[in-house]
Formats: structure tokens, C-alpha cells, sequence
């Protein structure tokens, strides 16, 4: 992470590497989730395993040696991830759970597919001049429905991607963490 790397590179003078981990069930929230809000909140790096999945371990980088090794550094840290991390894996699973009042048919029995319901029911003005964000996906789907030929893609399953890729801003991650969207 390039950006936070001269982030924290600018608020240390004297960077000392110490790491952390956090209970292994947070890694069911999807890794993006977990990033940003160790990023956002401790600006730590999130650490990946060899086979590229994301290990619940944290690097962070201290301004000072500590008397104690880091231990209280460490552990401040952890106690300020564990909780954001509850948070994220309440929303995700809070999100994988149905919608009663947008699940009143039967194109509506998906998780997503209700969130988008809520967010053409709610008519969210995407922009004065062009409309809803329910107008705003039509507009999406249509061009994604023509522009899949031009690129050897099935124009039908464009067009459900396209139908679907606001569908996340009517979920609780999104809402918590805005910079997961899309």
C-alpha cells in the first residue's frame, strides 16, 4: 500500500516495526472491508499469508522504541482493530440476511438484488440534472447491455452485473465503510 506507505513514513521520525494480529474469524468480512478499516483507523498494513490470503496479522510502525518492547503499543492497537472488526462482521452478516420489506417477489430472493429494490424504492437523487440512482443504474444496464458484444461479453450477464453495481450502497458495509463501494 504505496499511499499509506508515505503516510506513515510523513508521521514518523523515528519508525519502529512492531506486529499485531486479531482473531481469526474477522477474516470471513471480506478482505477489502478489513484493510480499510485497519488502514483508515490505525493506519497499520494488513499482512497476506504465502498463498495470498489475507493472515490476521497487522504491521505497525511506532515513533519510539518502547521500554517494554511494544507490548502496550501492540496491544492499544489491537484492542481499537478487534472492535472495528466486530463491527465490519456484524455488517456483513447483517447484510447477507433478506430485506423483508423489498423481498415481496420472486425477483427479489437475493440479498443484493433487495438492496437495489431499497435503493430505486428510496428514489436517492444521484445528480440534480440526471436523476435518481435508480434512473442511474437503467442508464448503466442499457449501455452495459450494448457495449458487451463490442467486447465479446454476454450481453444478458453484463447487463445483471450492471443492474447490480450500485445495489451495495443500501448495505450496512458500505454505509460504515464508504470506501469499500463498488
Amino acid at each position: 500500500d504505496e499511499g499509506l506507505l508515505e503516510e506513515v513514513a510523513g508521521l514518523v521520525e523515528w519508525p519502529v516495526v512492531l506486529m499485531g494480529d486479531f482473531e481469526e474469524s474477522f477474516l470471513d468480512v471480506p478482505g477489502e472491508v478489513i484493510r480499510a478499516t485497519i488502514r483508515a483507523n490505525q493506519k497499520c498494513f494488513v499482512l497476506r499469508k504465502a498463498d495470498g490470503d489475507l493472515a490476521n496479522k497487522f504491521l505497525l510502525t511506532s515513533n519510539m522504541v518502547a521500554s517494554d518492547g511494544g507490548k502496550t503499543i501492540i496491544g492499544g492497537n489491537g484492542r481499537v482493530i478487534r472492535a472495528r472488526s466486530s463491527d465490519a462482521l456484524h455488517f456483513w452478516k447483517t447484510d447477507q440476511g433478506p430485506l423483508p420489506d423489498y423481498a415481496n417477489d420472486s425477483n427479489r430472493d437475493k440479498p443484493l438484488d433487495q438492496r437495489l429494490a431499497k435503493l430505486k424504492a428510496l428514489n436517492i437523487i444521484f445528480h440534480e440534472k440526471l436523476g435518481t440512482q435508480g434512473e442511474r443504474v437503467e442508464r448503466i444496464k442499457a449501455l452495459a447491455k450494448k457495449l458487451a458484444p463490442i467486447v465479446g461479453a454476454d450481453p444478458n450477464l453484463a447487463e445483471r452485473a450492471a443492474e447490480l453495481a450500485k445495489a451495495d450502497l443500501m448495505t450496512e458495509v458500505v454505509g460504515e465503510f464508504p470506501e469499500t463501494q463498488g
